[in-house]
């Protein structure tokens, strides 16, 4: 814990911060800086007595810590004219709306955790909210891509949590691995060591239905890469380390794990061979490929060992990135979903405890970029990327997963994706390609859906009204290299409602580093009927789940991690800083900012307290997004779609020489309809299909078999 002395140093080196960022880089009037300078020369005489005199704190913390408010209070009162939208409440948000796009960012290589030693720096101090403290971690990427299941509940009803750990302030952290920590009586005790005997990252957690607590982790101390699986028996205090099976010769990276099967036993594990990129090489065709565990007795043995699931092999892939991949289990049925950038999103989804495997299109990715590798002297034409997208940014981009993915099942068994959405195009042969930074929106797909029929449940927000997010140019969104609103965690509730936690730019808030960059705020949302409808997200970076209110404006809140299965309140994990960005993402080695201390932080929160239905988050233009099954078709096509009711519906077949080839004015009630469209006298081929009504439209691909 800390002391009285050590939290008011951190809340006077806030302070000084504050009024540092506010003098030098965001006030704008002579007058005001003056002001500033008058205040800030009073303070650094304090600040500094305090630092090097510590029995001045014994003597005068009350003082001071009256003084730290008075302080903030003052200084946001003289520069409210230029600081207006630090001062002004947050107004209620009622809607969600799109922002104007940004592109040009490159898309970064796989990324490597294992980086190059740097000089020691060390810089910032960081207060800390009043959530519940799980741990502290200097390894501030808690994913590179999907975050994996970490937070659990025990079978006394306590949180139980683990993160990467590591407490160096270099690029080595030789003391890397996963943090653990549970509540007791209201009471986090969190890790001051890894719980492995080797070093490690990236771990993975669950626990069985008898109560065994169960972690995987990539260790990296030897290579090939192992996979380090870590198991304690309910009631027991030590673990028990093994290191799980894998190709010979080759090694594995970034595992996810989840527990399910009929007694609640089954461990179901991915991870990916290791990259080129990371001194791996190419497994079965494959640059990094996703591979399958499974253990049927809780880890003690494993019947299934790096199997290679039909359809997520070298006939569909030529390469997966760090995290691009979530899974889920619900009793018997298993999902496992991949959310590359070039390719398409697919479910692979098994009935029987992952003895069989179906494959599930929930974006079909234009078939001639498929596995697009973005080179230089790479490129495509507007006859490659398919029909118009009216929401796309550019006529070359295209529409796909930003690699931050979640998947949940229902009680149904029915697969639900989260993911953030996100445009990637080429327009220069002679360059890599790019993504979007500036792209807004958390897509939400469900099986019944079809495929290529999402909907964008929620996104960053419009807190000042304007129609959009006051964005201006790149540098001000902090690189994680995913869309605006990502990271997405799920759970369910007893009672079917799904609860999703997210981390999205708060265009209210920015650092004090070099760009001013956005802060980023964790926020819940959940919907009560599996997914039909959403209601507005919850900030938790507000009152009451944050009891330094003065602090808001600082919060730098990303990777939240939520439970699988919801309990009398939502609780989750999120990780906190002070600076937007994280040191192991950004544009150089350097990284975004120096390594401090990030905290681990628990929060819960009343189901009542989140909003309910009340609205879908839209793409800017309306389309009617089509789904078609069977698809090839023989002799009736389905195309599902929402559908007002109000207007005659127009259906035309086209191919691929832009002939209609038949065209239909059929009718559709309100709300999702199927209409069947007659192939058997079309010739086997590709077509276009264009369903009309109104002023929406859609078109989407179909295949004619014989």
């Amino acid at each position: 814990m800390l002391s009285c002395k050590d939290s008011l140093l951190r809340k006077l080196c806030i302070l000084f911060k504050t009024f540092w960022t506010l003098f030098y880089i965001q006030e704008k009037s002579l007058r005001y800086k003056c002001l500033n300078f008058i205040i800030l020369c009073g303070f650094l005489p304090l600040l500094s007595s305090a630092v090097f005199n510590f029995n001045f704190f014994q003597t005068n913390y009350t003082m001071l810590n009256k003084y730290f408010f008075a302080a903030i209070a003052l200084l946001f009162a003289l520069s409210a004219p230029a600081q207006a939208h630090f001062q002004k409440p947050i107004p209620k948000v009622s809607g969600l709306k799109p922002m104007p796009y940004l592109k040009n960012m490159p898309v970064p290589e796989i990324l490597t955790p294992e980086l190059t030693n740097q000089p020691e720096i060390i810089s910032g101090v960081s207060d800390r909210n009043a959530e519940e403290v799980v741990g502290i971690t200097r390894w501030d990427a808690q994913g590179y891509g999907s975050v994996p299941s970490r937070v659990y509940y025990k079978p006394n009803g306590e949180p139980a949590a683990t993160w990467t750990f590591a407490t160096d302030g270099t690029n080595a952290f030789p003391e890397r691995g996963t943090g653990y920590s549970s509540r007791s009586n209201g009471t986090w005790s969190p890790s001051t060591a890894r719980i492995e005997s080797i070093r490690t990252g990236f771990p993975s957690a669950s626990i069985l239905s008898d109560g065994t607590e169960v972690v995987v982790a990539h260790a990296t101390a030897t290579s090939p890469y192992k996979l380090r699986f870590s198991r304690r028996a309910a009631g027991a205090t030590a673990w028990t380390e093994t290191d799980l099976e894998t190709p010979p010769g080759i090694g594995c990276l970034w595992p996810h794990l989840t527990v399910g099967g009929p007694d609640g036993k089954t461990i179901h594990l991915i991870a990916i061979t290791t990259p080129t990129g990371n001194t791996g090489v190419v497994y079965q065709g494959i640059n990094g490929h996703v591979l399958y565990w499974r253990s049927l007795d809780g880890g003690l043995t494993w019947d299934k060992k790096y199997v290679i699931i039909p359809g997520l092999d070298m006939s569909k892939f030529t390469a997966h990135a760090s995290d691009e991949y979530n899974l889920d289990a619900n009793g018997s049925t298993v999902g496992i979903a991949v959310f590359p950038a070039w390719n398409d999103l697919l479910v692979f989804k098994s009935y029987d405890n992952g003895d069989t495997w179906e494959t599930i299109t929930a974006r079909d990715f234009p078939d001639a970029l498929e596995n697009y590798a973005g080179l230089d002297g790479d490129g495509y034409t507007i006859d490659d990327v398919g029909p118009l997208d009216p929401n796309a940014p550019d006529s070359l981009a295209i529409f796909s997963s930003d690699g931050s993915g979640n998947v949940l099942i229902d009680d149904a068994g029915e697969v639900h994706l989260f993911f953030g959405r996100m445009y990637y195009s080429d327009t220069d042969p002679a360059a890599g390609s790019s993504f979007y930074p500036g792209i807004n929106g958390l897509v939400h797909w469900k099986e019944s859906f079809g495929t290529d029929t999402y909907q964008i449940i929620t996104g960053a927000l419009d807190y000042d009204g304007d129609g959009q997010l006051g964005i201006t140019t790149t540098d001000d969104i902090a690189p994680y290299y995913e869309s605006l609103s990502s990271m997405p965690s799920s759970g369910l509730s007893a009672d079917g409602t799904i609860y999703v936690g997210y981390a999205a730019l708060h265009e209210l808030y920015r650092s004090s580093n070099a760009n001013l960059q956005f802060f980023r705020h964790t926020y819940l949302i959940k919907s009560a009927d599996n997914g039909e409808n959403w209601g507005d997200p919850l900030d938790l970076i507000a009152a009451p789940y944050i009891s330094d209110t003065v602090l808001i404006p600082f919060v730098e809140s990303v990777y939240p991690m939520l439970p699988r299965h919801i309990g009398s309140k939502v609780g989750l994990v999120y990780q906190q800083d002070y600076d937007a960005g994280i040191h192991l993402l950004g544009p150089s080695a350097a990284g975004n900012h120096d390594f401090v201390d990030n905290s681990l932080l628990w929060v819960e929160v009343d189901p009542s307290d989140i909003p309910g239905t009340s609205g879908i988050f839209t793409p800017k233009n309306p389309e009617l997004v089509l789904s078609i099954t069977p698809n090839p078709a023989s002799s009736n096509a389905l195309v599902t779609a929402n559908f007002s009711g109000n207007e005659d519906v127009l259906v035309e077949v086209v191919d691929l020489m832009g002939r209609c080839v038949f065209h239909s004015n059929m009718k559709a009630a309100t709300g999702r309809q199927v209409l069947a469209i007659p192939v058997q006298n079309l010739l086997a081929g590709n077509y276009w299909v264009r369903v009309t009504e109104g002023s929406q439209f859609g078109i989407t691909k179909l295949v004619v078999a014989k």
